[in-house]
């Protein structure tokens, strides 16, 4: 992992990362921190790109990646950077010599084994939690449990997390999850086959129905066109400065696999810089502390102070409400339930509106009050010593510290250009 951030106001932007990456396997995890993950799109350009994430794609490190757009754009400027982008996505998309047709069968073959992988593990750890719950025999629930987890995956597939349908990515044309199921179709039958023989080898009472086959199929396309990233991907940030651009720009992209000659990517956030806006304040990754910093609480405390209000308030209303004399069971229902559906939800929405208006007032406004009259150099400062609070963190947790190493840090003007520094990690 790593941790990433980006500054603007209207005189420049900062863009800083860590240099740590981690290196995982079966019982294996290395930390090395000396990658480097900030770079220079176009020479003489004042416009920087930086990855999170993956520090591959399709197995090619993504260093050099962009070592060969800057080459093949030398001397070429663009309006925007949303147009640098865009260039650099069609760069990775439209290039058989990088990414050759094989390649790409050999990457989606990987993709859609790390998502049949991420079913397999589910599955075994449902398999567990049955285990635990002695509910009866595993292998009389087995099949009935991985009809559930693939049911479960198909669904997040196709639906958001708030319940709305997940859209396919506007990335593909019309019409890609066909060709994937045509040109793919062999290729997925291989590894449901081979996922299916593995799970029965551990699971001997383990039956698959023809429909859940066929979610396992859906899945295999979905991986591809929905607007979900569940394989591993890479996150990709711009920013700088256009040729027609007065103020500094940001945009930044989730980037998966080149498949049938398109790269599977989304534009994952923008900000512009105008004459009459605020700063901006964006961190990417792991960003914890940073928006600590930022809002004056940790969003993890946030979250279980509102669960334990919500403990607490229905606690009370149900004492109050079981105490109240000459009740019927019937009238204490309807009360507990209109209290809690209305007077209660709307209580607590007030509480934490009251504490979000403090947090901005007392914390975050000041703070952004500040950056947006930053100089340069202590823009610059400020990003990376917003690196080193995540840093220092994970050393006084005595966590696996997957932050670290030296900061690079990319300043960038539209009169001076782009100004590098490496500042060492100590706080």
């Amino acid at each position: 992992m790593t941790s990433e951030v980006v500054l603007m106001n209207r005189q420049a932007v900062a863009m800083a990362a860590d240099s740590a990456v981690t290196i995982s396997g079966d019982r294996y995890l290395k930390t090395y921190q000396s990658v480097d993950k900030l770079f220079p799109l176009v020479e003489g350009q004042p416009v920087a790109v930086m990855i999170y994430n993956n520090a591959e794609i399709m197995s090619t490190p993504w260093e050099t990646v962009i070592s060969l757009y800057r080459e093949q754009s030398r001397g070429r400027s663009m309006e925007t950077v949303a147009a640098y982008a865009e260039d650099f996505m069609a760069f990775l998309s439209g290039n058989p010599d990088l990414f050759p047709a094989d390649h790409q069968d050999t990457e989606f073959f990987k993709m859609v084994a790390v998502v049949y992988t991420v079913i397999a593990e589910e599955f075994d750890y449902q398999v567990e939690q049955f285990k635990q719950s002695n509910a009866g025999r595993t292998t009389d629930h087995v099949s009935a449990i991985f009809e559930y987890v693939v049911g479960q995956v198909h669904a997040d597939y196709q639906r958001y997390p708030d319940d709305s349908p997940r859209s396919d990515l506007p990335c593909f044309p019309d019409g890609m999850g066909e060709q994937v199921r045509r040109r793919y179709g062999a290729e997925i039958d291989q590894l449901l086959d081979s996922l299916l023989a593995s799970l029965r080898n551990e699971y001997s009472g383990l039956e698959v129905s023809e429909t859940t086959k066929s979610k396992l199929r859906d899945i295999g396309c979905y991986a591809v066109t929905k607007d979900a990233f569940f394989e591993h991907y890479t996150g990709v940030v711009f920013a700088g400065f256009g040729s027609r651009e007065k103020f500094p720009s940001m945009r930044s992209y989730l980037a998966s696999s080149v498949v049938l000659g398109i790269l599977k990517r989304k534009r994952d956030r923008a900000a512009d810089i105008n004459a009459d806006s605020g700063p901006v304040f964006q961190p990417f990754a792991q960003d914890r502390m940073i928006r600590t910093f930022l809002t004056g609480m940790d969003q993890h405390l946030r979250m279980f102070i509102f669960s334990e209000s919500l403990k607490l308030s229905m606690g009370l209303v149900t004492d109050v409400v079981g105490r109240t004399p000459n009740l019927s069971d019937a009238q204490r229902d309807k009360i507990f339930k209109d209290y809690s559906q209305n007077n209660l939800q709307h209580a607590l929405h007030e509480f934490f509106r009251s504490i979000d208006n403090y947090q901005y007032a007392v914390h975050t406004r000041p703070i952004l009050r500040a950056v947006n009259s930053l100089p340069k150099k202590e823009l610059g400062e400020t990003a990376a010593s917003l690196i080193k609070l995540n840093s220092f963190q994970q050393k006084v947790m005595h966590s696996v510290e997957t932050v670290g190493g030296p900061i690079d840090v990319a300043v960038i003007t539209r009169n001076g250009g782009l100004e590098w520094s490496r500042e060492k990690p100590e706080l």
